[in-house]
């Protein structure tokens, strides 16, 4: 196990971007970015959201979770 730092997105009242697009209050339906540049870039679309970084224990650091956002690259990329 390993301690990983990962971002995510929160609008002004503390609820977190999901992968539906949708803001929520529980952080396990948050969507984690990998990298803080990615999570800046998907700000852009939610003005008033600011960008939040969290550290949390991972067995695998190196392999994305099913969870985790995936980079715009590979987004373009499929």
């Amino acid at each position: 196990m390993a301690m990983v730092i990962r971002y995510s997105i929160q609008d002004e009242v503390g609820r977190f971007l999901t992968a539906e697009g949708f803001f929520a209050y529980d952080d396990a339906d948050a969507v984690e970015f990998h990298w803080e540049d990615d999570a800046i870039e998907e700000l852009a679309a939610y003005p008033g959201c600011t960008v939040e970084t969290f550290t949390r224990c991972a067995d695998f650091p190196d392999f994305p979770d099913f969870n985790v956002a995936t980079s715009n690259d590979e987004r373009a990329a499929a």
